[in-house]
């Protein structure tokens, strides 16, 4: 009960409850826009270009993610914000005109690219707040978690929203109210990050600390971190397993005649996310960060090492919402581990790592997976997933708990290490 009641104590302050609807807004309007800009394009350049320039548009977003959070902390999220957002939506829209007036497919894919290397960094600004919003440890894990959990809703809500406006609205309108709800996204946190005293640059640390680091290391920025590299390795698993899963599922189920569970099976693991999401935000549970990290991702992995076995459709089925449990609990631990790992000049960058990091692993295996059923190796699919499950738990085993992490942390300023004391969630 009582931390119950500190749950919704933390989540009913004002600038917690004003982040959050910020952070829905952002996510399902930003999953909007590649939808509606794919249907837009293909009116009148057909789906081989619209799905050319779309998933362009996708892989900028995702190698180029972290460099965009360097911007942010290099520069300091206000400034870098207003002006990354006014360029990627000058070019966004930009796109929408380039359709309405016929012009050549090739300068949309320029301007989509422009947009792309533009577009601001809204969820690595929003979790990079969350320390200056609330006071403690435990409220941190209450926003973090809610936060992961609407991440996972927004996945929901967006190709409902998508559909609603292409159903009543011409494509190139659906788009256009895409690009001006997103417009005023940016402008609602930009006034949020104002009111509440969030966006300051961040310090470089202390001269000493300056000094230590080598240009190689400030080249690399988090990712020079040995803990950034730790916290990398579950969350490239999981990459594997959405991206091979994201393709062998519309491919199977349309090999067997059974399209009606296409959906179903796609929506698994983001409803096993939300649920475990909400209960592992809820649940007490007191142990080291390192160590509750290695324990969630063996709970993701341990089901999808029998991923070899799933070719009843029900096995399928089972084995996602079962990794799906953790899927929500480990992004959220990731983020945690972020704020408390990794120096806070480096933080912007280090919260787009977890997301690039997955992202980077799903298109990789998205290709071998899609080469291996068009074959219709539909058993060596399921393999090769198993197999990456299992690298995750062998890699995870291997571990030695927080003990086993010392070695990687003796180099790091004492200031930036994890305080024992305040490890707990």
């Amino acid at each position: 009960m009582r931390a119950d009641a500190k749950a919704l104590a933390t989540l009913a302050r004002p600038r917690v409850l004003n982040l959050l609807a910020i952070a829905l807004l952002s996510r399902t309007i930003v999953a909007v826009l590649p939808i509606t800009l794919l249907v837009t394009l293909a009116q009148t350049y057909g789906y081989g270009i619209g799905g050319a320039v779309n998933g362009t548009y996708t892989l900028v977003l995702a190698f180029l993610g972290p460099l965009r959070g360097r911007v942010l902390d290099r520069v300091g999220q206000r400034r870098a914000l207003a002006a990354m957002g006014a360029g990627a939506m000058t070019f966004m829209a930009l796109v929408a005109v380039s359709v309405a007036f016929r012009w050549s497919w090739w300068l949309s894919l320029v301007l989509v690219i422009a947009a792309g290397l533009s577009s601001p960094p809204l969820n690595a600004a929003l979790r990079t707040s969350w320390r200056r919003v609330v006071d403690d440890q435990e409220s941190l894990k209450i926003v973090h978690s809610a936060d992961s959990v609407l991440e996972e809703v927004g996945f929901v809500l967006a190709p409902l929203a998508a559909g609603l406006a292409l159903a009543l609205l011409q494509p190139r309108h659906a788009y256009e109210a895409s690009v001006g709800l997103y417009i005023l996204v940016i402008t609602a946190y930009l006034l949020a990050a104002k009111a509440y005293g969030l966006g300051q640059r961040a310090g470089t640390g202390t001269p000493e600390l300056a000094t230590q680091r080598t240009a190689w290391q400030r080249w690399l920025g988090p990712l020079a971190e040995s803990q950034m590299l730790l916290i990398m390795v579950p969350l490239l698993v999981m990459g594997c397993i959405f991206g091979g899963i994201g393709i062998f599922v519309p491919a199977y189920t349309q090999h067997l005649h059974a399209l009606i569970w296409l959906g179903p099976l796609l929506a698994m693991i983001s409803i096993g996310g939300v649920i475990g999401g909400i209960v592992y935000g809820i649940l007490p549970w007191k142990i080291d960060l390192w160590r509750k990290y290695r324990i969630l991702m063996l709970g993701f992995a341990l089901p999808c090492c029998l991923l070899i076995a799933a070719r009843p459709l029900w096995i399928l089925a089972l084995l996602l919402v079962l990794s799906g449990l953790f899927v929500t609990p480990v992004f959220i631990n990731a983020f945690l581990l972020v704020d408390d790992a990794i120096p806070e000049d480096s933080r912007h960058e280090a919260n787009t790592w977890v997301g690039a990091s997955t992202d980077v692993a799903n298109g990789i295996v998205a290709i071998l997976i899609g080469a291996l059923v068009a074959g219709g190796h539909w058993q060596s699919a399921l393999t090769v997933l198993s197999g990456c499950a299992l690298v995750g738990v062998v890699i995870v085993l291997l571990w030695r708990g927080k003990a086993g992490l010392d070695r990687f942390r003796t180099s790091a300023p004492a200031a930036d290490r994890l305080d024992d004391d305040r490890a707990y969630t």
